[in-house]
């Protein structure tokens, strides 16, 4: 019998017992993993606040959406596909599998940095923004492209059940950022191709950290049938899928960046930034879940072990709401206290946007862990047919709400598409699963 099929024949309470028994432990590493990355981004996004013009912050912003994009299709073209198909194999087959994947990754982020970094440049320089643009080009590139390694490294360990291993990639990587940064500020030379190159530095940094999977390829792993083209060719069946969906995802969650500083502005834009990055943690408190716990939904899903998993999603579901309600409730307390100290007089008169941000965080977190579940069974098909519909929506949405609402109407926009997404998942794609495979 070949390993895969041992795997995905393994009794439902072993892999049930296994994934019970690992969650907790990795959801902490996970957890803390996540507090380090959720709390640099924080207190960057809060120092360009404080130190640097709104152009510059709305600049920054930009450009961080658009890393986020390139991330998007990484990950629909190679990490997805590779945690949902991962663990059915076998140690060696995994390795081998991840080993090849490299090559393409590498291939695919070269790509995404030299359009991304040429984009950014010509647009800096059209739009005259205060930035050198072959600077700003090369920074932006270079930290797209270290990275999208960086993150595939994470996802391995993630997929090996090794947060431990991340987190040690993550702490290199906080701490070289964190001491770039206080060098910036001491030479006070806090501009964005600064911070990019900071950031791509810190990126080739922490993957010393990362690099141990690849030399535990063992003979049998090595020796293989599976070629480079045939490792693709697995996960394009389902990254022809994903692709489109996380395009549109991008679109419908990133867009309104672009809009609001075309219509009002790179500082309109700041301002929505600003206000949302007080919301951040939560976001990636729902990142941090999905990264740990993916891989158990897979194999429970293989298992069609319904009981565990009903009760992994639904105590998740709980857990993430607690989370995020708390933390929305502590955040308005301190908003006048931030406002003074840390904000400052450029950013006054966030409340309102900030509270529209927690309404949409409370539902983003629900749906996420939905699409989470979906991707988890493969159903690249129906997140797909959410794209769409949440495209649709937003569309719609923002030709109504953007001219009457301004800044705040960008984010009642997205408050809605999550609304329809939320109902599209739990409601509709969910249990249509659930009855397809009983």
């Amino acid at each position: 019998m070949a390993p895969s099929t041992q795997m995905a024949e393994r009794p439902a309470t072993e892999v049930s017992d296994a994934g019970s028994s690992r969650l907790l432990t990795h959801s902490l590493a996970s957890l803390i993993d996540q507090i380090l990355l959720s709390g640099l981004n924080f207190a960057l996004g809060l120092v360009l606040i404080r130190l640097a013009t709104k152009e510059s912050y709305g600049v920054y912003a930009q450009l961080y959406a658009a890393g986020i994009f390139a991330a998007m299709v990484i990950e629909a073209l190679i990490t997805n596909p590779l945690t949902t198909i991962a663990p059915s194999k076998s140690p060696d087959e995994r390795t081998r599998l991840a080993t090849l994947l490299l090559r393409f990754q590498w291939q695919l982020s070269i790509v995404l940095a030299l359009l991304l970094g040429v984009g950014s440049a010509i647009i800096t320089g059209l739009a005259d923004i205060d930035a050198h643009p072959v600077l700003l080009g090369i920074a932006f590139a270079v930290y797209l492209f270290t990275n999208a390694q960086r993150e595939y490294h994470r996802s391995i360990g993630f997929i090996e059940a090794r947060p431990r291993r991340v987190l040690q990639i993550d702490i290199a990587y906080v701490m070289t950022v964190a001491i770039g940064i206080g060098i910036l500020l001491q030479i006070e030379y806090l501009t964005v191709p600064a911070i990019f190159s900071v950031m791509g530095l810190a990126n080739i940094i922490s993957m010393r950290r990362g690099r141990t999977w690849q030399t535990r390829v063992s003979a049998h792993a090595a020796a293989a049938s599976m070629t480079y083209r045939a490792a693709v060719a697995e996960i394009m069946q389902r990254g022809r899928w994903a692709l489109p969906g996380a395009l549109l995802a991008w679109i419908t969650n990133y867009s309104y960046l672009y809009i609001i500083a075309a219509a009002l502005g790179a500082a309109a834009a700041a301002e929505l930034h600003a206000s949302r990055l007080l919301l951040m943690p939560v976001s990636l408190s729902a990142l941090a879940w999905s990264r740990v716990a993916r891989p158990m939904v897979s194999r429970l899903f293989a298992a069609r072990d319904w009981k565990h998993l009903d009760r992994l999603a639904w105590t998740s579901l709980a857990g993430m709401e607690i989370i995020t309600v708390l933390y929305i409730i502590a955040l308005w307390l301190m908003l006048p206290w931030l406002g003074m100290h840390v904000l400052g007089a450029k950013y006054q008169g966030l409340e309102p946007m900030v509270l529209g941000w927690g309404g949409y965080f409370v539902i983003h977190a629900a749906r996420w862990i939905g699409s989470s579940l979906l991707i988890s069974k493969d159903q690249y098909r129906l997140l797909l047919g959410s794209g769409i519909i949440g495209l649709i929506v937003m569309l719609v949405a923002a030709s109504v709400c953007i001219p009457l609402y301004g800044a705040w109407g960008a984010i009642l926009t997205l408050i809605i598409v999550e609304v329809a997404n939320l109902l599209l998942t739990w409601a509709i794609f969910l249990p249509m699963l659930r009855r397809s495979n009983t």
